[in-house]
Formats: structure tokens, sequence, C-alpha cells
């Protein structure tokens, strides 16, 4: 009787075990699903872990890989809200220009059209990251879907640079701001590169 009584009670244990790790848990995935939720779009592994690594360590985000555009836009796809009448639960788009199967320009145009077909969504702030020389410089510059993007940072990049600009994108809500600054120094870029072309050439 006496063991009967303790297996007992060693089950209850287990089972309380269990359903407090469940809760735990489940506490935990409510608290991820608070968070600004950060798509990582980076073909490099060791490069998409160390920005997810740096993000999330701040507790102020949750940031989500994936390593191509397509696999990107099915993450979107999965956090669409309002049968996709309304805005992603996706808050900011940290986005790698050069990837295989659908590149960051692709993967940008292909957004944007998206979210084009409903009035009830904002476009989601973009963060491109690149390395990109004078000559891509200037053709970004000139690209027409430079005003689709918040900010642009250069790799290697600082740590603070980055949580930096997501602060500014995704608590203070200035990415509208970011992007006009963008337009106008990338701009400034572009009549500065073209000045020097034609001093070389007159040389």
């Amino acid at each position: 009787m006496v063991r009967v009584l303790s297996l007992r009670k060693s089950g209850s244990n287990a089972l309380q075990r269990a359903a407090q790790e469940l809760a735990y848990n489940r506490s935990e995935i409510a608290i991820m699903k608070s968070k600004p939720r950060i798509l990582v779009v980076e073909d490099d592994r060791q490069q998409s872990d160390l920005v997810i690594e740096v993000i999330n360590e701040t507790q102020r985000y949750h940031a989500i890989p994936a390593y191509d555009g397509e696999e990107a836009l099915q993450i979107l796809k999965s956090h669409q809200r309002g049968f996709n009448f309304l805005s992603n639960k996706i808050e900011c788009i940290l986005l790698d220009w050069q990837m295989p199967k659908m590149n960051g320009e692709l993967f940008l145009k292909t957004l944007r059209n998206e979210e084009g077909s409903s009035p009830f969504k904002r476009h989601i702030p973009i963060v491109i990251f690149t390395a990109y020389n004078d000559k891509e410089r200037q053709a970004l510059a000139k690209d027409p879907t430079l005003g689709l993007a918040s900010g642009y940072i250069l790799k290697p990049f600082e740590e603070e640079e980055l949580l930096g600009l997501l602060e500014r994108i995704v608590v203070h809500k200035e990415a509208e701001i970011l992007r006009e600054i963008l337009i106008e120094r990338d701009q400034r870029w572009a009549r500065e590169l073209d000045r020097a072309s034609q001093r070389r050439e007159q040389d």
C-alpha cells in the first residue's frame, strides 16, 4: 500500500512538473509573440545567426530568420493579418541585397506590389544590408526602388548602428522620416558621383 501511494505521489509530481513546464513554455511563447517581430533575410547563415543573436539579446524584439527571398515571402504570408487586407505582423525587415533564388531587389519589388493590393496596409519598413562600392551606390541612388527602403547598413556593421536604426524604425516609428533622409542623401551622392565622373572625362 505504501508503495502504491509512493508511485501515485511520484506520478503526481511528474504531472505537476509537466504542467509547470507547459505553462512556462506557453508563457515564453506569449512573451515572444508580444515582442515586435523582425524578419532577417540573409543567405549567409553565419551572418544571419550573428544578426539574430544581436537582436534577440536586447530582449526587445523577436528576430525570425529567412535564407532567401522566396522563404521570406512565405514567412510574411504566415504572418498575415485580416485575410491579408491589413498590415503584416512583421514590423521590420533586414534584407541582404545579394542572395540566391530571389535577390533583394526582386524581393523588395514583389513585396511592395503585393502590399499595394490593399489600401489598409502600411509598407513594412526595410533596411538593406549591402557592401556596395561607388558604382553600385550610384546605381542604387538612381534606382526608383530607392524610396522603398528606410535605410542601408554597410557590411561589416557595428551592433550599435543596427540596434539604433531598429529603435528608430520599430519603437519611434520613424521609418518615413528615415526614408526621406535616405532619398535626399543618396540623390546628393549621385550628383557628386556624376560631377566627379564629368571631371575625369574632361581631364
